[in-house]
């Protein structure tokens, strides 16, 4: 009897050992779940979706060739031109710092100029307008011009244009001696005008 359990003990040890075999399920609902049979997550019926095995450390995924995750992608079938017309665009940097400083040059008249930078994507006709201001003596425009002419040129993309103004027949005793006499006040505007420097059209590009 003592031999023959030493037998059996002796088998018993020389028996592989083996492990439970635990079965992550991607359930049909999208949900996930461990059971220790294959199957669904009850472990009654065949997997109908891929599932990881798990063997102690080692981990493998299961699936058939028809029930590995799968998806139909986007693929085009037509492409379509966006056009659109562009407009004209001009742009004034620095407009509301500018400031054209008239120096007096004769005893009624002064004269100034100043710099401004124009910004543009097409060619362009440039003129200037004087216009006293409100309550001011009597002031009249000498010459006003762009960049030494009545009505300048600036192509694409832009550039700098000088405004320059004299101003004659200035009415010297007609500032209030308290508030504008030795003040740098403002007497009137210098505005620029512009106009795209082509063939006018009748109806849109597109």
């Amino acid at each position: 009897m003592k031999k023959m359990l030493f037998v059996v003990a002796l088998l018993a040890m020389l028996v592989p050992a083996t492990y439970a075999r635990d079965y992550l399920h991607q359930n049909p609902d999208g949900t996930t779940s461990f059971t220790g049979s294959p199957g669904d997550a009850s472990g009654q019926n065949p997997a109908t979706n891929p599932d990881w095995e798990f063997d102690g450390a080692t981990s493998e995924r299961k699936a058939e060739s028809y029930n590995w995750p799968a998806e139909y992608k986007f693929v085009d079938v037509c492409v379509i031109p966006v056009k659109m017309e562009v407009g004209y665009w001009i742009k004034v940097n620095g407009c509301k710092d500018k400031v054209l400083i008239l120096k007096q040059t004769e005893i009624h008249k002064y004269a100034g100029q100043v710099t401004v930078n124009i910004e543009t994507n097409v060619n362009l006709e440039i003129k200037a307008s004087w216009s006293k201001a409100s309550g001011m003596p009597t002031i009249n425009q000498d010459v006003l011009t762009v960049n030494g002419v009545g009505t300048a040129t600036l192509n694409a993309p832009g550039g700098d244009i000088v405004i320059f103004l004299k101003v004659k027949d200035v009415d010297l005793k007609g500032f209030n001696v308290d508030t504008q006499v030795g003040k740098c006040i403002q007497i009137g505007t210098v505005t620029i005008q512009v106009r795209p420097k082509v063939t006018p059209t009748l109806a849109g590009a597109c």
